[in-house]
């Protein structure tokens, strides 16, 4: 059953309003407040945020006071949380039948589908005198545009990927933290051991995910092979088929033909990844600030993040993504949905949702905290913001990511195609339909 967090914003009842956040009602839903009109008598303008939240009460726990003490009874806002795994489906099927909310957490790959639907507000106006606008990065504010001039989106937050790495094993192994991908492939075949000799490999290099999704780690790895390596050329040609990127795709494919991966590796997904590191199986993973805080409860100090290593060049490859905010088009309600999006990004609540939902900042003056710049992971993190990229927005690269990358590299991983044919498969498929413009 849905279950909404309806706050009733007014000036008058505030103190019982507080003291009434949380408290569910027979129909299941919970109210912040009881009053449902303005002092002057007016009832308060009404917006709907969705987001995609497993963990019931999060974001409720982090904004419902705080909004209450910003708006002061002019707006009402209902919070709908959507379990993950069903949250796009639901937001494009409400919004295509009317029924979608004001606002709403997404993704910068929903853009290209809500766009043709119509279904965005054009936010560059509203957004071209936010006093905040001089802190947002170049590569925020681009990831948000999507390739489109208009602003569909503005920034919420992001991740950006990085290596974990055991520093109990590589203290015992006698290595240093890897900087270039030559000490990379070192140490992922240096760490794989058999430590009780029985013939039997025990602990594995790295943690390499083969599932969906996987193609962000392999992308790391085979992009950083040039200068200016991604998905597209600046024409939005495929580049799959660069040599150096066959002979990247191919050392990435011998962690795992050498061993230096576990055997499941090819359909390994984070939760498979993400235990064999924590367990001892693996000393090294790829991926975000999310994890940290599992990953600090189960080894304490024996873990450390690391920048995702350079080529002989010093090119890197990072990974980002960048959570957006919309507006419906069809909302009644877009000034105070608009003024929600602010509020929600503005460095004091922008801090509060990083530091709840273990995001990274992108306002410099929440990164310059020390709560950030001094912690190991957010630092990390901050400092690979530069050279990270996100991933693209179009069409052809959701059934790439889902389904195609997977399917094609665990067939190369296994053998029954080479890194020629892989990356053949990979250009195809990315190959961007002229239906698409």
């Amino acid at each position: 059953m849905k279950k909404f967090v309806t706050v009733a914003l007014c000036l008058s009842m505030l103190a019982t309003s507080l003291a009434g956040c949380g408290a569910n009602s027979s129909s299941g839903v919970s109210e912040a407040g009881a009053a449902t009109a303005q002092t002057d008598g007016t009832e308060p303008v009404e917006i709907t945020y969705w987001f995609n939240e497993d963990n019931e009460g999060t974001h409720a726990a982090m904004l419902l006071d705080r909004w209450n003490e910003y708006c002061g009874g002019r707006i009402k806002l209902n919070l709908e949380p959507i379990p993950a795994s069903s949250y796009y489906d639901k937001l494009i099927t409400a919004i295509s039948t009317g029924t979608g909310p004001d606002v709403f957490l997404m993704w910068p790959s929903y853009l290209s589908t809500m766009v043709d639907m119509g279904a965005l507000v054009d936010l560059s106006d509203a957004f071209s005198d936010w006093e905040y606008m001089d802190e947002v990065s170049d590569v925020m504010l681009e990831t948000a545009h999507g390739g489109y001039e208009e602003l569909y989106s503005f920034p919420r937050s992001a991740v950006v990927m990085y290596l974990y790495c055991r520093s109990d094993m590589f203290a015992e192994a006698g290595l240093d933290y890897p900087e270039t991908m030559d000490e990379f492939y070192e140490a992922c075949e240096k760490l794989t051991q058999d430590t009780d000799g029985d013939g039997i490999t025990d602990v594995y290099g790295f943690g390499m995910r083969g599932a969906r999704n996987g193609n962000q780690m392999w992308s790391s790895f085979v992009f950083n092979s040039r200068p200016d390596g991604d998905y597209y050329d600046d024409n939005q040609v495929p580049q799959m088929l660069a040599e150096e990127f066959i002979e990247a795709n191919q050392k990435y494919l011998e962690i795992y033909q050498n061993g230096w991966a576990p055997p499941t590796a090819p359909t390994d997904d984070f939760a498979e990844i993400s235990q064999n590191f924590k367990s001892g199986v693996t000393a090294m993973l790829y991926h975000h600030i999310g994890s940290s805080a599992a990953m600090k409860e189960a080894l304490g100090d024996n873990v450390v993040a690391v920048p995702i290593p350079a080529a002989e060049d010093g090119t890197r490859y990072g990974v980002t993504e960048i959570t957006t905010l919309g507006v419906n088009a069809a909302s009644e309600n877009q000034e105070a949905a608009i003024e929600f999006i602010k509020w929600l990004s503005s460095p004091e609540i922008q801090d509060v949702v990083c530091t709840e939902l273990q995001q990274v900042p992108w306002l410099e003056s929440v990164q310059s905290m020390d709560k950030y710049s001094q912690d190991p992971f957010f630092s990390a993190s901050i400092e690979s913001l530069s050279f990270s990229h996100p991933v693209p927005t179009n069409a052809e690269f959701t059934p790439f990511s889902e389904e195609i990358w997977p399917q094609t590299f665990q067939r190369a991983l296994m053998g029954e195609i080479d890194s020629q044919q892989m990356m053949q498969i990979l250009q195809d498929t990315l190959t961007i339909k002229e239906t698409n413009g």
